[in-house]
């Protein structure tokens, strides 16, 4: 396993540059699940025009869902699609007006909760973050999305290993939506840490599901320069072609 030489690790301009591409936007929904083991968890029982939303990539168009809600202001999971919507456009104090009643009603709670740690997030609270994101994966461990934001929150805290943690938990429980965003904050846990190697295989395969992802190559090509030392000044050579190793 490659690590990070110590100068490397002390380099600020260049791990600053890491951290910021660790934060990235989790614009997250809760998921729907079906347990059987009897934990303290719940699982919501939504018709599918509502599980598209809350559970999918899809978003509601602000305005109509505002309509929607002003119409059913008493209907919880309009409400948590109006608090989402609120959200995405970056009304954070409308969006935790509505969510936060929502985040204690066991029905909805995982959803709330994961919207509530995306919206501290976006504003930099990463403790809010991480505690409504504790509170989400509680409501329901099969939360993929909120083991995400767990993990987003971890890592801006530089809580790597747990971090490490709620990402891996988030790959195993992943559907058959789109992982990539996922597997690229893992791999950029690993290259926090120092896993160099860890890191580029992840992107590797992160590549393979999605080539024309432009932030998977931006990430390759930043890691792969982290060991260079600092005092190199010599005719910086084109990287060579990006291509996984050979096995």
């Amino acid at each position: 396993m490659t690590f990070l030489s110590e100068k490397a690790m002390h380099r600020p301009s260049m791990m600053a540059i890491l951290f910021s591409l660790c934060l990235l936007s989790p614009a997250l929904t809760a998921c729907t699940t079906n347990t059987t083991d009897g934990g303290a968890q719940t699982s919501l029982s939504v018709p599918i025009k509502n599980a598209d939303i809350l559970y999918g990539d899809k978003r509601d168009k602000l305005s109509t869902i505002e309509k929607i809600y002003k119409s059913n202001p008493q209907d919880q999971l309009i409400a948590a699609r109006y608090g989402k919507a609120l959200r995405e456009a970056g009304k954070y104090k409308d969006a935790k007006a509505i969510l936060l009643p929502l985040s204690k009603e066991d029905e909805i709670a995982t959803f709330a909760n994961t919207e509530l740690s995306a919206v501290h997030f976006a504003q930099g609270n990463f403790g809010q973050a991480e505690k409504y994101a504790r509170k989400a994966v509680k409501a329901d461990k099969n939360n993929y999305r909120a083991w995400r934001n767990l993990g987003n929150a971890l890592d801006a805290q530089e809580e790597y290993k747990e971090g490490e943690e709620a990402f891996d938990q988030a790959l195993k429980l992943w559907g058959d939506e789109d992982k990539v965003p996922v597997m690229n904050n893992l791999a950029l846990n690993y290259a926090a840490q120092g896993y160099t190697d860890k890191a580029l295989s992840m992107l590797y395969e992160a590549q393979k599901l999605d080539p024309a992802r432009v932030e998977i190559e931006r990430n390759i090509r930043i890691i792969r320069t982290l060991n260079e030392p600092p005092e190199y000044r010599g005719e910086k050579k084109p990287l060579p072609a990006n291509r996984p190793p050979e096995e």
